[in-house]
């Protein structure tokens, strides 16, 4: 009798404790529901995933990875959220030449000319492909041309507004001020009050999970929405944290690659299967989770679940994406293995009892190249 094929391992490497745990979840999720929906078999094989904890810190990160690539033997890895561990692994998983699919770290550098590698490939946009468009995009449909900066004071948010204060700048906007808060800061009154005292427009934000549902509660709170409206980068009022922040979301405009109310087939359908499996609706994170798993899955099939040669799984990776129908619509690769997207604009209102991020306007295929001028000299 032929010896059955050993199950293909699908290692996660996710923040599932601390600020960014929400985010790890919903990635888990994602990928959960869709190797459900296909019954864990791709490629005529068993599809198996191992989940490990990074923290969201680099020196985690890079343990667990280790572990999954040399111990647990992953034939994918799956990570991180938090950028500063996308960068502390990006040697290791190069070197190995594991496949890294990244469904949410999103600082530009990781797949640029200098550090874009051949085993990683990236769904999640960069924080240029959202935040630099957002600048011009401002300018021509808002009123908002003198405007303070707030972000969380890390890799990931600094990346993301310095993209955006490029792009503002460029198209003929000032930067009154920035002012940066340190990562799960539980109070930003000190913050808020800096950014009260002076004269502008509008304020445009960054902070993502637990620290957004803080900062836009308290920049309600204290009476900053009515005089500067409140602006920014989709992690401001992803889908996921939208409930908890509540009526304090409502009017805010961001930019990001995917909202819960696309409307188009394949997200009406994930949207109906992830709320009933969870009794939520998806997040952009987890739909970047069903999009990865979907990606790996469909590489398996056209290997046959033959993993014996990385550079054949490479390129099965890379060719398999223009060829599914994803949530967001369609997408494919550039030469760094860096997504091309939609990127969608979005206003917070209510629908029902339901606050979503209703899509008022998009950018078609917006790439890496088209927005890194600024700085890719």
């Amino acid at each position: 009798a032929l010896a059955q094929a050993p199950p293909v391992k699908v290692g996660l490497f996710l923040p599932y404790t601390g600020v960014l745990s929400v985010q790890g979840t919903d990635v888990t999720k994602g990928v959960e529901l869709y190797l459900k929906k296909i019954g864990a078999r791709a490629g005529g094989g068993e599809t198996l995933h191992l989940k490990e904890n990074d923290e969201a810190k680099p020196d985690v990160g890079i343990t667990k990875v280790m572990k999954l690539v040399e111990r647990d033997r992953a034939d994918f890895l799956v990570g991180p959220v938090s950028s500063v561990v996308a960068l502390a692994v990006r040697n290791y998983v190069h070197e190995q030449a594991t496949p890294l699919v990244v469904p949410v770290a999103f600082t530009r550098v990781l797949t640029s000319p200098q550090q874009a590698s051949p085993s990683i490939f990236r769904l999640a946009e960069t924080t240029d492909q959202s935040n630099y468009p957002m600048g011009a995009w401002m300018i021509k449909h808002t009123k908002y041309r003198k405007v303070i900066v707030m972000a969380t004071d890390f890799v990931a948010g600094r990346h993301a507004v310095e993209a955006f204060m490029a792009g503002f700048k460029a198209a003929g906007g000032e930067i009154v001020k920035e002012i940066y808060a340190p990562l799960n800061t539980p109070d930003f009154a000190p913050y808020l009050a800096q950014a009260g005292s002076l004269q502008a427009d509008a304020v445009y934000a960054w902070f993502a999970g637990a620290d957004a549902i803080r900062f836009v509660k308290q920049y309600k709170e204290y009476g900053l929405a009515a005089r500067m409206p409140l602006t920014g980068h989709g992690v401001l009022t992803d889908d996921t944290v939208l409930p908890a922040i509540g009526d304090a979301a409502l009017g805010i405009v961001t930019m990001h690659g995917y909202s819960a109310a696309v409307d188009n087939p394949e997200n009406r359908a994930f949207v109906r299967d992830y709320e009933a499996a969870h009794k939520v609706w998806p997040s952009r994170y987890s739909e970047g989770g069903w999009d990865t798993a979907m990606l790996i899955a469909e590489a398996l099939e056209s290997l046959k679940g033959d993993l014996s040669n990385r550079d054949r799984v490479r390129e099965a990776l890379r060719t398999a994406l223009p060829k599914l129908k994803l949530p967001r619509g369609s997408v494919q690769f550039d030469a760094y293995r860096q997504v091309i997207a939609p990127i969608l604009v979005t206003r917070t209102e209510k629908q029902g009892s339901r606050i979503v991020n209703a899509v008022i306007d998009r950018i078609p295929s917006v790439s890496q190249e088209a927005t890194w001028g600024w700085w890719h000299k």
